[in-house]
């Protein structure tokens, strides 16, 4: 039997059979604006105060200090838990290979070859991470900004070299990508859905005039999932899913109305 862990956020793990599996890479995809950071921090910092997982948080592109400014809102203390030594907090930044990367689309080598130096570096530095404090958690917000190369060769090669080296870790891992507004389901499709273990796709629809949030696991390698669009909210306490509720035509309704 598999061995899973809590996900930390309410209402997923009636969705996802018990949890994630332990060493699972999540990808959680998305627009802009629908909660794939809170998601993520969620995952690691109930983790941490909840479960007793120390975590890692790699940001590729806000600040530190406005991360942990933003989820003060939540009553989260970050800061307390770096302190004392259940949560880290990388910063990486991707923007700073883009001038080695030649400007002449024909040097495949010369992209796969900065790719790969990237991936290396940001690595290194997870794994000495998750060894100084034992993590068991990590959160990468975005790979989106990984793909800063015109290159569509380096890019894929970059991505699946970053979740291979993050399988090696046996740590379970919550990656978030961008997906553009207005972006089909079919032309979304990107290479880290493919690599990762679970694909949950955060959605923000208009109905009558009023936002919806609505999660949908659209893959979990390994074991049943719930298949149904489930209404969310981002509330005082963190992400709230609500599983027993569905999404229909960009509204929200209850599963006993709609049986």
């Amino acid at each position: 039997m598999m061995d899973r862990i809590p996900t930390a956020i309410t209402g997923l793990d009636e969705l996802t059979g018990g949890g994630f599996v332990r060493g699972d890479v999540i990808l959680i995809t998305g627009s802009p604006g629908c909660g794939k950071t809170t998601f993520g921090l969620q995952f690691l910092y109930r983790g941490a105060v909840d479960y007793g997982e120390r975590g890692i948080f790699v940001t590729l592109e806000e600040s530190p200090a406005r991360v942990i400014r933003n989820v003060w809102q939540f009553g989260w203390g970050i800061e307390r838990l770096v302190k004392e030594n259940k949560m880290r907090i990388l910063r990486a930044d991707p923007v700073a290979y883009t001038h080695y990367i030649p400007n002449h689309r024909d040097n495949d080598t010369a992209h796969i070859d900065i790719g790969s130096a990237m991936v290396e570096t940001i690595s290194k530095q997870i794994e000495q991470q998750v060894e100084e404090i034992g993590a068991k958690r990590i959160f990468i917000d975005s790979i989106t900004s990984l793909k800063i190369a015109q290159n569509e060769l380096q890019v894929r090669f970059t991505i699946l070299e970053l979740i291979k080296n993050l399988e090696n870790l046996e740590c379970t891992t919550v990656i978030s990508s961008e997906i553009c507004p207005g972006t089909s389901l079919y032309d979304a499709f990107s290479v880290e859905e493919y690599l990762s273990e679970v694909v949950i796709r955060m959605h923000i629809f208009r109905s009558c005039g009023t936002r919806v949030r609505a999660v949908e696991i659209l893959k979990m390698r390994g074991g049943r999932h719930d298949e149904t669009m489930r209404p969310y909210a981002i509330g005082d306490s963190g992400l709230v899913i609500y599983p027993r509720e569905t999404v229909v035509d960009g509204g929200v309704a209850n599963m006993a109305a709609v049986l």
